[in-house]
């Protein structure tokens, strides 16, 4: 039966993920309450993909893993062949569990795990893990962020070279005290990076490059930009409307983000929501409140809401597939670790709907809890009133 489960798990990643994993962000932001709220977008290009997605509950005992069944109880959006747990095919991208520990997995087409180094077998005394089961692994035995690094540096020994690199991963790690860490493994070896101030996670190129790239963008300004004197000069046309015939002059506004690039690329999302977050911050302080900062980060994962038919896919791809590869955004959460808040919204509903994991009795058994679909086909958000 485990055979049957990781082959039916290989054989879905190998046909459907790598052909269609492109895009992923995550964003996070502090309130002024004590909370972190992160956001967080899944892109696709693959529509038979769109209605397979389910929020599922994880009761303790009830996911099998590297250490064996799950100690601790979670949900996590899952793919599932249909709303019955038991045709779950083990197939987590997001989650979060009982004690606020979050993990998101995101697409890392440059990754390259532990069994691409010299040193084949690995340590013999760790778990031997493929990186598709690793967020459930996580989720399933880790308290915090500390436990997380614990568990990658000195119990797992992580694999997957057999996949294709379109299904390859990197993750985003948080929990209930505010810390967030990257996960990445570059040329073998597992990269832990601290992401707790810059809160943003995107995907290719690593980490440590996107944070480099934030020094290109030390020009862009947070204030309203003054006339440039150096530059300045006075020319013989009067716009209506303005004081002066004088140029380069402001005109309108929102001149001072000029220079952020707006396209759906992992750098311009990674640049864009650091920017946009941070000088919302500067203007105005942290959210006062949970909120307040939900607000916000619903606003920043607007930005890189991919309206399909936006981004090409490949050419060479025949018609059928590439209209199928289309991106879009199939659906975004939002964790509120401390409160143990879990929230999503679809491509076709942009309400959010949310779950508090306090309420989940997750020493039932399995089965106890039905699958809630996440993108449910004729739902479109919209609340008819009447005065």
């Amino acid at each position: 039966m485990l055979f049957k489960t990781s082959l039916i798990t290989l054989l879905f990643t190998l046909l459907l993920l790598p052909e269609y994993i492109l895009s992923c962000t995550t964003v996070s932001v502090q309130s002024d309450d004590g909370n972190t709220v992160i956001g967080r977008t899944m892109e696709l290009g693959n529509l038979i993909l769109l209605p397979k997605w389910y929020l599922v509950a994880h009761p303790r005992g009830t996911a099998k893993s590297g250490h064996g069944l799950n100690t601790i109880g979670y949900v996590s959006i899952d793919v599932l062949a249909s709303n019955e747990p038991k045709f779950s095919l083990d197939t987590v991208s997001e989650g979060m569990n009982e004690f606020g520990l979050g993990v998101s997995c995101q697409t890392m087409r440059g990754a390259r795990y532990q069994d691409e180094r010299k040193e084949e077998l690995g340590d013999l005394k760790k778990v031997r893990l493929e990186f598709i089961h690793l967020a459930a692994e996580l989720l399933g035995h880790c308290e915090t962020v500390e436990d997380a690094i614990d568990m990658l540096k000195n119990k797992l020994y992580i694999h997957g070279k057999r996949l294709p690199s379109g299904s390859r991963l990197h993750w985003s790690i948080s929990d209930a005290n505010s810390d967030m860490i990257s996960v990445e493994y570059v040329e073998g070896e597992l990269q832990i990076r601290d992401n707790k101030s810059v809160g943003v996670f995107t995907n290719d190129p690593t980490f440590d490059w996107h944070v480099t790239n934030l020094n290109n963008y030390v020009g862009v300004g947070a204030g309203w930009p003054e006339e440039n004197e150096v530059v300045a000069v006075e020319v013989d046309v009067r716009v209506p409307g303005l004081p002066t015939t004088t140029v380069p002059t402001n005109v309108g506004h929102g001149h001072n983000l000029e220079g952020i690039s707006g396209s759906m690329s992992p750098p311009s999302r990674f640049v864009m929501m650091f920017l946009l977050k941070q000088h919302a911050i500067a203007a105005l302080g942290n959210p006062v409140d949970t909120t307040a900062a939900v607000s916000v980060v619903t606003g920043l994962l607007n930005k890189v809401y991919i309206v399909r038919g936006t981004v090409p896919s490949e050419p060479k791809k025949l018609k059928a597939v590439y209209e199928n590869s289309l991106e879009l955004t199939h659906w975004a959460t939002i964790k509120i670790p401390k409160e143990r808040g879990f929230m999503w919204r679809s491509y076709n509903n942009q309400r959010w709907r949310r779950i508090d994991l306090n309420d989940i009795d997750f020493g039932l058994e399995a089965g106890a809890f039905k699958p809630i679909q996440i993108s449910v086909e004729g739902e479109d958000g919209i609340e008819e009133v009447a005065f």
